[in-house]
């Protein structure tokens, strides 16, 4: 299976493209000859993540004047990735969260449904969608039901995408991840970053829940080449599809599997101050491999090792 498809000569719009994964995904992009357009307001993402070849816009995702670059660039296929990636950003400031999360989404799909040649909208959302489930792992069909803020905005932002679909018959199509890990995250309260941060500068890892938490991991190269091939798509308008692995962990288990794969002792301490968090979370991801013919091709050990070669480069470049 090749996660990879190619999309040339397309007027590409990524919202939140100065973020980690919008970043990743908008250098694939260029680097198969599209033309990338970039909207971001820099509140998360970095200035220094946006490739010089792509046309750049500092913009709040929930400004009107959005409709004005549309009207101005016709782009034709939109990644929807602007959003407060953090849940314990939204347990201080819920209202932030939820206004940007929701009706920075709305935002962007009514200037979709306004703008005349739109093929198709990557809605990126996540597996806090779902909430806490009695039953794992998740499948597309199980229920949205966040019970806190972070997680109710990305339920509510997944349920107006697939209502822009059956509405208006727009071009729509949803992602759900699970935890994504690679190059350009810098969000060191993430745990594979501190990790990161960790073994680079020889400092104590904070952990801030318990440890025992569960979740799943995915390299992010794996991610941008789904979120390609749904766009490539267009018999799953209107669908969801979850991106996953085999990478099932714990906290701590995440913590020796990074020090098996790196030959370093990792120290840390566990602060379990971490609140709102599910207790464990995965993915059932056939149905990605069924109809996109898509799976995850980076083992954790590999990926660990690619993603600390640029944390190096990067960290001791910056002196930070």
């Amino acid at each position: 299976m090749e996660n990879m498809v190619k999309m040339k000569a397309k007027k590409v719009l990524i919202t939140g493209g100065a973020g980690f994964i919008g970043s990743n995904l908008s250098d694939e992009l260029i680097k198969q000859n599209n033309k990338v357009i970039v909207l971001d307001d820099l509140s998360s993402g970095r200035k220094e993540n946006i490739s010089p070849k792509a046309k750049f816009y500092k913009i709040d995702v929930r400004s009107r004047k959005i409709n004005e670059i549309f009207e101005k660039e016709k782009p034709e296929i939109i990644f929807h990735l602007a959003a407060r990636p953090l849940v314990e950003d939204a347990y201080k400031n819920p209202y932030e969260a939820i206004e940007v999360n929701i009706m920075g989404t709305v935002n962007i799909l009514e200037a979709c449904r306004k703008q005349k040649g739109v093929e198709s909208i990557v809605v990126v959302s996540s597996d806090k969608a779902y909430g806490k489930a009695e039953k794992l792992p998740y499948k597309e069909s199980s229920p949205l039901k966040g019970d806190h803020p972070y997680d109710a905005s990305k339920s509510s932002a997944d349920l107006i995408a697939r209502a822009y679909f059956t509405t208006y018959k727009m071009p729509v199509v949803i992602t759900r991840f699970s935890n994504v890990f690679g190059p350009g995250d810098l969000n060191f309260s993430r745990i594979i970053p501190g990790i990161m941060e960790s073994v680079v500068k020889n400092k104590e890892l904070l952990i801030r829940s318990d440890g025992k938490m569960v979740r799943e991991y995915t390299y992010i190269k794996d991610i941008v080449g789904g979120c390609i091939k749904l766009a490539s798509h267009k018999e799953n308008w209107g669908e969801a599809f979850n991106f996953g692995s085999k990478n099932i962990f714990s906290v701590l288990d995440v913590v020796k599997q990074a020090e098996e794969a790196l030959g370093k002792k990792i120290n840390y301490k566990i602060l379990n101050i971490a609140k709102n968090e599910i207790p464990e979370q995965y993915l059932d991801w056939t149905k990605a491999r069924e109809k996109l013919n898509w799976q995850p091709k980076t083992s954790f050990e590999e990926g660990i090792k690619e993603t600390l070669k640029w944390y190096k480069k990067t960290l001791l470049k910056n002196g930070k």
